[in-house]
């Protein structure tokens, strides 16, 4: 799938990441116990190309990064959105920021979201 530049795809995808991104932030609290995790909202778009898919997380000020290239995780990104902390902190910042992308699914064709989750 290709996303033009100046298409009404691209402007929602840019949306996306923003609210995503400000939902991350707005959830944050200082309280940080429980497990160390990487817990970090994901998504894929399937065959949008790569370039395309960075541009846009560039655009909305956030980073992007391909998970896997097989298996359960294939053609997902993860999507670097404000997280503070290491525990609790940043599964409430991942959480929130993963039901704003979940709102585009439908929205974006093709698109599709996931949270995320690994202990350490």
């Amino acid at each position: 799938m290709k996303i033009p530049e100046n298409s009404s795809v691209r402007a929602k995808l840019v949306e996306a990441f923003r609210r995503a991104s400000a939902a991350a932030i707005a959830a944050d609290a200082p309280d940080d116990g429980g497990t160390c995790n990487f817990d970090t909202p994901a998504f894929r778009i399937k065959g949008a190309q790569e370039g395309q898919l960075k541009s846009a997380a560039r655009e909305a000020g956030v980073e992007i990064h391909r998970i896997s290239e097989r298996g359960y995780w294939a053609g997902f990104y993860w999507v670097w959105v404000p997280m503070s902390g290491q525990g609790n902190r940043r599964s409430r910042s991942m959480s929130a920021a993963q039901k704003v992308l979940d709102e585009y699914v439908g929205q974006i064709p093709g698109f599709e979201a996931r949270g995320y989750y690994q202990m350490d």
